[in-house]
């Protein structure tokens, strides 16, 4: 049996070494090899012996979130092929936004292929249920899994993007009616011919993600909802 490197109770996994990974860029951090490294007490040849490149590590650390979105839809909807479609593709779009949300650091990585083909192929499988039973089959579910998938993706993206775009810029707070006194002040230059409450409703969502999380929710699930009422079903 190998020796136990200095600091170390257990012998390095590779499940540890993705865990570390997403726990440093929850924290902030972009983990080199190196400081994966010193983090785990390891020495550099220690990660290389589980994972060839730095790119691999960071794909098992994404496929870590998917996990743990995956877990969530389960634990919300109960077995994916059996509860009602709508509400799967609902919160799975849900738990997707919230899962890249909690880890938003990662999320610029969120569309690298997972390390392990099990979970794309497990996750496809359950799509193509859930999209044969709601009345979508062959390229007519296809073309709604792309549009659902642009809707769901695009939007985390944005938002986890966003999340870690105020942390690092230190934005914390957002007035609401900022915009509209703007345009109200006659060295604005703007001539407003739109009417003032669209402006003020349209004004209120820009920033909604970080002034009402809750509301933001719901309007995201709503539009989803609409998205795949859309949809042209099966007679």
């Amino acid at each position: 049996m190998t020796r136990l490197a200095e600091g170390r109770s257990t012998h390095l996994e590779r499940s540890e070494i993705a865990a570390e990974t997403l726990r440093l860029f929850d924290e902030g951090s972009y983990p080199s090899i190196r400081q994966l490294a010193k983090e785990l007490s390891v020495t550099p040849s220690a990660i290389y012996h589980h994972f060839d490149s730095r790119a691999e590590i960071v794909q098992a650390a994404v496929e870590l979130v998917w996990q743990e979105i995956l877990a969530n839809i389960i634990s919300t909807v109960g077995d994916p092929f059996t509860a009602d479609p709508l509400e799967v593709l609902v919160t799975a779009g849900l738990e997707t936004r919230r899962g890249f949300a909690d880890h938003c650091a990662i999320t610029p990585y969120m569309a690298a292929t997972p390390e392990s083909d099990e979970i794309t192929a497990g996750t496809l499988a359950i799509m193509a249920n859930v999209f044969e039973r709601y009345g979508l089959k062959g390229e007519a579910a296809a073309d709604a899994f792309h549009a659902y998938a642009c809707y769901v993706f695009g939007t985390a993206l944005f938002n986890a993007n966003r999340l870690a775009a105020n942390v690092e810029l230190k934005v914390v707070d957002v007035e609401m009616d900022r915009l509209e006194k703007f345009r109200s002040s006659p060295d604005s230059g703007i001539t407003e011919t739109s009417d003032i409450e669209t402006r003020a409703a349209i004004d209120s969502v820009v920033d909604i993600s970080i002034i009402d999380p809750a509301r933001d929710e719901q309007i995201f699930a709503a539009g989803l909802r609409r998205l795949m009422a859309s949809m042209p079903q099966a007679a």
